[in-house]
């Protein structure tokens, strides 16, 4: 008796002691100490939306990027360098940096919305979520939803929800987006992922009937993040930042008013699908890694 309540013990010390040495490859949260950010990760890249503390900056829906030197997990620390220490992870410190600058488009991946016969030619991108749920949340895997109620297409106000998964191992975020509300417009609507340029168009990788639109772009294409780096360490260069949006067996891809993307025909209520990620050139897990703009190219296609 005594021989088998010694095993059970060990048993569960055992047990015990795995659970506690499992390291998480996948993260994310609710950041309200940063004007309510919704920010996540996993080993490739992280990534945040905006919330509704910072809406009167007019912020978009569009995705922002943070760029990881590896698959160690950054946000929490990033956060706190910036908010605490007074350290802008604007700044590459050797883990990484936010470069990207989103503004008020699409950003890295975000949704964009665009109709048939616009007189305007526009494309469409909202402001700040209004409400953010977790719906999923392990070591491997993070799945959240933001609900928009006021996103603004021809005039016309539509609710959107999407809901995002991020998984270990896998180079792409998933987005399932539902657009709803009422949309008195004969013209056919258009809806999927852009990604916002800001050096030359020369260096897009598309794939219409694969869905894919791929861009590399310098790391310190944004001015400012390029001058606080130069300041820091009197570097001009940060490596290449690799962005792309894949909407499965096939998109409409083009480019207009700096935004490379890729969107399918839309019915309000349905769901749409679409793919996005990013990494940078700087980034390696010893097994992998994209030195050049086509290793990035390459391994979307994949």
């Amino acid at each position: 008796m005594k021989k088998i309540l010694f095993f059970l013990i060990a048993l569960l010390s055992l047990t015990a002691c795995q659970k506690e040495t499992v390291q998480p490859k996948v993260y994310g949260r609710f950041v309200p100490e940063r004007k309510d950010d919704f920010a996540w990760e996993n080993e490739y890249a992280a990534f945040r939306m905006y919330g509704p503390a910072l809406r009167p900056e007019n912020p978009s829906n569009g995705v922002d990027l943070w760029l990881k030197a590896s698959p160690e997990l950054i946000v929490d620390s990033f956060y706190y360098r910036e908010h605490v220490l007074g350290k802008p992870y604007h700044i590459n410190y050797g883990k990484g940096l936010d470069c990207y600058k989103v503004g008020h488009t699409c950003g890295a991946g975000g949704l964009v919305v665009m109709i048939d016969d616009d007189p305007e030619d526009k494309i469409y991108v909202g402001g700040a979520y209004d409400r953010w749920e977790i719906l999923e949340q392990t070591p491997d895997k993070f799945v959240f939803k933001l609900e928009y109620d006021s996103l603004d297409v021809f005039g016309h106000i539509l609710h959107e929800s999407i809901t995002i998964t991020a998984e270990a191992g896998k180079m792409l975020n998933r987005a399932d987006v539902v657009l709803s509300g009422k949309m008195p417009y004969e013209g056919k609507m258009w809806v999927g992922g852009g990604i916002c340029i800001h050096d030359s168009v020369d260096n897009i990788y598309t794939c219409d009937h694969c869905g894919i639109a791929a861009y590399a772009e310098d790391a310190l294409s944004d001015k400012t993040a390029a001058q606080m780096n130069y300041e820091y360490n009197g570097s001009t260069s940060q490596g290449r930042s690799y962005l792309a949006v894949v909407i499965p067996n096939g998109a409409s891809i083009n480019v207009q008013d700096d935004v490379l993307y890729a969107v399918r025909p839309y019915n309000l209520g349905d769901t749409l699908t679409y793919f996005f990620g990013a990494c940078w050139s700087e980034w390696s897990n010893s097994e992998l890694s994209f030195p050049t703009d086509q290793d990035w190219f390459d391994a979307i296609q994949l």
